[in-house]
């Protein structure tokens, strides 16, 4: 149980790490891939490409931030503290609630609402690694969340076993 959970913790960083590093490089080059549809007011386009560019960054530095985190806490796991093994447990279901709303925000807000001004031509290799960045950490959130919230039938000797 112990591996399987690591390994999902690993994997959940890993996934976070790719996708800090591909929205930083996305956020890096907006500016490059945008063009503007004609509009009555000329502010649109660029304020929605500024926009764009913000909420990518703040979206790379919580995936770093949230995959130290994780990181942190896998680590002290690995070192058999019960502290540690809740550390993970709680922030690994954190994790997964909050990457899963994202990720389904995300794919609402995609398709439906106004037709934006500002069109931003993101590579599609990029969002392909963006999304499989996605995939990984929500992976490995959803492997370690279901090995660490397993429950057993606690035995008469032993009633700290009831939860492992």
């Amino acid at each position: 149980m112990r591996t399987s959970a690591l390994r999902g913790a690993w994997l959940l960083v890993l996934g976070l790490a790719a996708l800090s590093g591909t929205l930083y490089y996305d956020q890096a080059n907006i500016a490059v891939w945008t063009s503007y549809k004609p509009s009555s007011n000329a502010m649109n386009g660029p304020a929605e490409a500024l926009t764009a560019q913000i909420f990518t960054l703040i979206g790379a530095f919580a995936a770093a931030a949230v995959g130290s985190l994780v990181l942190v806490c896998a680590l002290l796991f690995a070192t058999g503290r019960k502290l540690g093994h809740w550390a993970l447990r709680l922030t690994v279901v954190l994790t997964f609630v909050l990457l899963s709303l994202v990720a389904m925000v995300v794919v609402v807000a995609s398709l439906t609402g106004d037709a934006p001004t500002a069109l931003i031509d993101t590579p599609a290799w990029l969002l392909l690694a963006e999304w499989a960045a996605v995939g990984t950490a929500l992976l490995g959130a959803g492997i370690t969340t279901s090995t660490l919230w397993q429950f057993t039938p606690a035995e008469a000797d032993a009633p700290s076993a009831a939860w492992r």
